[in-house]
């Protein structure tokens, strides 16, 4: 597990070296504006509508509307940052849904490129299958991922269970994040099933993958830009590495 987690962080300083070559710079900034654009939209619909949820509720609560008053101004700042919590929630999987053909054929490149060897060309069916491939997954990986996570905050709510459930909840978020990062690899070797075992045999692998995905994301504007693209290539690197080594 150790080593995994040392590999999958080191494969991001490996993934430093290739993200602005020529060949990777088209895939770059076009997964860049898409990741960018979701988290533009989604953070004005916050922006928009995040006080007036916090007012609704306020106003539920009292019978009548309220100007002022630390009430308002709590539960306007949870509604927010609930909000916010959803947001980093969904569009993560946004994320990596969108600009999947994109990191697809980026990690398709790269692996030729590592490989020396031309990957077959996909026709239109095989392009669909393969979307419809990662959505099936990412779906599946998301059901999961929120039935741990409520799991944990309910846990969380037990005195002294919040300090190991809070940890917990970030290394579930970047496991699920980091499948979904592998996957554009995998999805030219594995087929779903495959692609399951092969991430349940590297559990380390793909957690070490996802967090520094979703650390990266943190980053306001800038890494919503690299995000995808840094991740895929990550990914790529281990997952040749992994494929050679079984």
């Amino acid at each position: 597990m150790i080593t995994g987690i040392i590999k999958g962080l080191l494969s991001y300083i490996r993934a430093l070296d290739y993200l602005f070559k020529p060949f990777v710079s088209k895939y770059l900034i076009l997964s860049g504006i898409l990741s960018l654009g979701i988290f533009l939209l989604l953070a004005g619909i916050i922006f928009q509508w995040g006080d007036n949820l916090g007012m609704s509720i306020v106003n539920g609560i009292s019978g009548s509307s309220m100007e002022d008053g630390i009430l308002k101004k709590i539960i306007r700042a949870l509604s927010v940052l609930s909000l916010w919590t959803g947001l980093f929630l969904v569009f993560k999987y946004l994320v990596i849904i969108i600009t999947a053909p994109v990191m697809s054929v980026l990690s398709e490149k790269l692996e030729a490129r590592l490989s020396g060897k031309q990957a077959p060309s996909v026709n239109i069916m095989g392009q669909l299958y393969l979307m419809v491939r990662g959505l099936r997954i990412a779906i599946s990986n998301l059901g999961r991922e929120i039935s741990l996570t409520i799991l944990l905050l309910l846990l969380g709510l037990i005195p002294g269970f919040a300090i190991v459930t809070i940890p917990l909840i970030f290394v579930v978020q970047s496991y699920y994040a980091g499948f979904g990062n592998f996957d554009l690899f995998m999805e030219r070797h594995f087929n779903v099933s495959q692609s399951r075992r092969f991430i349940s045999n590297h559990k380390s692998y793909a957690a070490a993958n996802g967090s520094v995905f979703l650390l990266v994301l943190l980053i306001p504007f800038i890494g919503a830009f690299l995000a995808p693209a840094l991740a895929t290539i990550s990914a790529t690197l281990l997952g040749m590495e992994l494929l050679e080594d079984n």
